[in-house]
C-alpha cells in the first residue's frame, strides 16, 4: 500500500499520469505451500465468456429498471464531468462503459459531449 502523498498525483496503480507502478522484483506474486499438495496453484484457465463486463451488463440490461438505469448513467456523467481531462473521460467511455453495455456507453458519450462510440 502506497502511503507517501504526492501532491495530485493519484495514489493508485496503474494511473495516466506516470504514477506509482508495482515492483515486481521487491514484492513478487508470493508462491504457495501446503503441505501434502492439499491446495495448488495453477494458472487460471479463463472460459470464453469471462471477462470483466458480462456481470455489470447483465446487471445494467436485466436487473435494473429504466429508472435506475437513468440515475446509474446520470452518476457516472456527474462523476467524469468534474474536473477529469478529456482524454480520461474518452477511454472510460470507449475502454469501460460501452463495454459493459452500448446503450450506456452511448448514453455517457452523449452527456458529456463526446463522440457517440460506435456499437
Amino acid at each position: 500500500m502506497r502511503y507517501h502523498h504526492s501532491g495530485n498525483q493519484p495514489v493508485y496503480a496503474p494511473n495516466s499520469y506516470g504514477g506509482p507502478k508495482a515492483d515486481q522484483q521487491r514484492y513478487p506474486d508470493p508462491s504457495w505451500f501446503v503441505e501434502g499438495a492439499e491446495i495448488t496453484r495453477t494458472a487460471y484457465e479463463a472460459h470464453k465468456d469471462d471477462d470483466d463486463f458480462v456481470q455489470p451488463g447483465t446487471l445494467y440490461r436485466h436487473v435494473m429498471t429504466p429508472t435506475d438505469q437513468d440515475h446509474l448513467a446520470g452518476n457516472i456523467v456527474w462523476h467524469l464531468s468534474q474536473g477529469v481531462e478529456r482524454f480520461i473521460q474518452e477511454r472510460a467511455v470507449s475502454d469501460y462503459w460501452t463495454k459493459v453495455d452500448s446503450d450506456l456507453g452511448m448514453r455517457v458519450a452523449h452527456d458529456l459531449g463526446l463522440t457517440t462510440p460506435a456499437r
